[in-house]
């Protein structure tokens, strides 16, 4: 047994250590956090109450829901309203009519035989009429002439004729027969006639309308759906404080959850299935467009939380009113910190499950996710810190119009649009104060160097760049020029050109550890390598990178800036010292190779192509238009044969893009000078004209 213990033990880590596994459970965990959220935030506060107790407290609908009880009543109603639907039988008036003419027939035929004796027709009309007379009117119909029964036969036929046009059910059987009966005995026949006819009557008179089930059926379910659903407004009343509860409160109740019956596992499962349709959007397009941040637990822990964050919030915030809940914030702290597109999509998501807490309210989903959209456009492109205002005011009036929009719809009234309005513009303020409030905090343990924190890390009042100028103003100066060729090739080729331009800044600040050692610094000085060999000179010159990225971390410089410090170099060769060093005698290459790695993005590429073309450049004696183009393209030629570039995602289109910019700007500030004229030599003062020849 224990033996197994620990093999499952060291099978269950195995498992737990595959990235695939971690990431699936962080998904699940994200999935399952979101979908309790949810569902706690729908659970109402039960109530454990039966039919004929008083309600403890004052219960309102939380949501529109179906009166069940009064719809079934006045449907019940409505079905009993309907009558009985009978038919009229035309078969009882002729089979009626058929036996009439057939009983006066053998009243005819058998009293007209002169050789039977009276006994004998009595017998006779017994056995052979259809109906059961009693003698005293059997002797009445053989009585009877030929044109006497031609006239009663009429007679009779008329009166059946009206009394079944008139309709005769079997409850009212009866009733007809009374009304025949009358009817006879005022026509004027002799008593003992009249007393033939009521008698015949009485035993042939059948129902003539028959109860048509189908149709009275069709008749009463047409009556019910008719019926409109009574329905109880979310708010409503459903029973006040001390009420008794009848069975109507009680249905309520139940149909709301609000009675404690155990777990509401329709809500649990509505909860998961809701969730689960809304991270659709996001989930797709991180599948299809997105795979490395699937890949990075640290972004999706990151996106995660920040769901989580504003869902929260949002919940909070409903209570109040749905309109001010920050649903933007999400999609700017994506946008920010993570993918502007993915903040796009992502805001699907966030203004379903927004609506969802705020009661599925269909304006809240949709000023949630108008006001999202352009919350997740409004700081995809930030290079001052005033877009982070302007990013706050689209935010809110986007969501003020989208409010009048559904207000206009739904046909509000005036006064209550511009107040809906005046929610949604601070919830829109609301929005982006938190998520601009927010960014600090995630940076920092995510180690997000997000577009607010480079606007300040490119701020010269830095104290990491004021040491630079101070200490290393050659260097600094050296920074300024690289940030701005790293900046305008970033951007040609659709590189983040903010990230390039602070990376270039903080590139070299391992130099400050040794500012003298390096050829841009020494002002008025000997040289201090001429007194070192070159193996000692290398050391120092390539250490400036480790020393750079230590100095980075000291202050807490984002890791996407300290990575271009690491790899601005990549593995290139010290060349000055290497061959020095080779005139001296046979040395190995790699030892005047810088550490590396080798560039990992873009950006980095980008800032060491930057840095190597503006030393090159430098050094140029004449440098003309034509000599720093080819000198460009060598510089980046060589580095590409070198290796230098193999494991960034850089196109060859893209490099020759970047080329072209740096001889723009190269081409612009080392142009040709012309000579002054004698006064310069003579100290006089050069006019703005002169200066602005050059």
């Amino acid at each position: 047994m224990a033996t197994m213990a620990r093999k499952t033990q060291v099978l269950t880590r195995r498992i737990m250590r595959r990235p695939v596994v971690r990431r699936a459970l962080l998904l699940l965990l994200i999935y399952v956090s979101l979908s309790l959220l949810l569902l706690f935030s729908l659970l109402p506060e039960s109530v454990q109450l039966e039919v004929g107790q008083a309600s403890p407290r004052y219960i309102g609908a939380p949501r529109t829901v179906e009166d069940r009880f009064t719809t079934q009543r006045l449907r019940e109603q409505a079905k009993q309203a309907v009558p009985d639907i009978y038919q009229q039988d035309p078969a009882v008036l002729e089979d009626g009519t058929k036996q009439v003419q057939e009983i006066f027939n053998l009243f005819i035929s058998i009293g007209g035989q002169d050789d039977s004796t009276k006994t004998q027709k009595l017998e006779q009309l017994r056995q052979t009429l259809p109906i059961d007379l009693p003698d005293t009117l059997l002797e009445v119909g053989l009585s009877l002439s030929p044109e006497t029964s031609r006239q009663l036969v009429s007679t009779m036929t008329a009166l059946l004729q009206e009394a079944y046009g008139r309709g005769i059910k079997t409850e009212a059987l009866l009733t007809a027969e009374e009304q025949l009966f009358s009817d006879i005995y005022q026509l004027g026949f002799p008593a003992q006639q009249a007393s033939l006819l009521a008698g015949i009557t009485s035993r042939i008179l059948q129902p003539n309308m028959l109860f048509n089930a189908s149709a009275t059926e069709r008749a009463r379910q047409d009556a019910e759906s008719k019926v409109l659903g009574v329905t109880v407004q979310k708010g409503q009343k459903i029973i006040g404080q001390g009420e008794i509860a009848t069975e109507r409160e009680i249905i309520l109740l139940e149909d709301l959850g609000l009675l404690k019956t155990g777990i509401n596992w329709a809500l649990v499962l509505g909860s998961f299935a809701f969730v689960g349709m809304a991270l659709m959007p996001m989930f797709f397009y991180l599948m299809l467009f997105k795979h490395n941040v699937l890949d990075s637990p640290k972004t999706l822990l990151l996106l995660g939380l920040i769901l989580l964050l504003t869902f929260a919030i949002s919940k909070v915030m409903s209570i109040v009113s749905g309109l001010l809940m920050p649903v933007a914030m999400a999609t700017i702290l994506i946008a920010v910190l993570v993918d502007p597109r993915l903040a796009s999509v992502s805001s699907i998501t966030v203004a379903l499950i927004a609506g969802a807490l705020g009661g599925f309210e269909i304006s809240y989903m949709g000023v949630g996710l108008v006001g999202a959209v352009v919350g997740s456009f409004s700081v995809s492109r930030m290079h001052h810190r005033f877009d982070l205002v302007r990013a706050g005011a689209l935010v809110a009036t986007a969501n003020g119009v989208a409010t009048l929009g559904f207000g206009l719809l739904l046909g509000s009234s005036v006064s209550i649009m511009f107040g809906e309005a005046l929610r949604a513009l601070s919830g829109g303020v609301f929005s982006a104060i938190l998520g601009f409030g927010l960014l600090p905090f995630l940076e920092r343990p995510f180690g997000i160097a997000s577009t607010v924190k480079l606007l300040e890390l490119s701020n010269p009042n830095q104290p990491l760049l004021r040491r630079l100028l101070i200490e290393a103003p050659g260097t600094y100066n050296h920074s300024i020029v690289v940030a701005n060729l790293a900046e305008a090739a970033a951007e040609a080729v659709g590189a983040d050109g903010l990230l390039a331009r602070v990376g270039s800044y903080y590139h070299d600040v391992g130099k400050l550890r040794r500012p003298y050692f390096f050829i841009e610094n020494q002002f008025m000085m000997d040289n201090p390598h001429d007194k070192y060999p070159p193996s000692l000179s290398t050391l120092v010159i390539t250490s400036h990178v480790k020393d750079g990225v230590e100095i980075g971390k000291e202050h807490k410089l984002p890791e996407v800036v300290t990575d271009i410090i690491q790899q601005h170099h990549g593995t290139t060769m010290v060349n000055y010292f290497y061959h020095k060093a080779k005139e001296q005698g046979a040395v190995e290459e790699a030892d005047f190779r810088y550490a590396g790695p080798t560039p990992q993005t873009k950006e980095a590429a980008i800032v060491m192509l930057a840095d190597s073309v503006e030393a090159a450049v430098r050094s140029l004696s004449q440098p003309t238009p034509g000599r720093i183009e080819g000198l460009v393209r060598k510089i980046i030629k060589d580095r590409l044969n070198d290796g230098q570039l193999d494991e960034c995602d850089i196109t060859l289109r893209e490099l020759d893009i970047a080329g072209t910019a740096f001889v723009h700007i190269l081409s612009g500030i080392f142009h040709k000078r012309i000579e002054y004229p004698d006064k310069l030599k003579e100290g006089e003062r050069v006019t703005a004209d002169d200066t602005n020849k050059q």
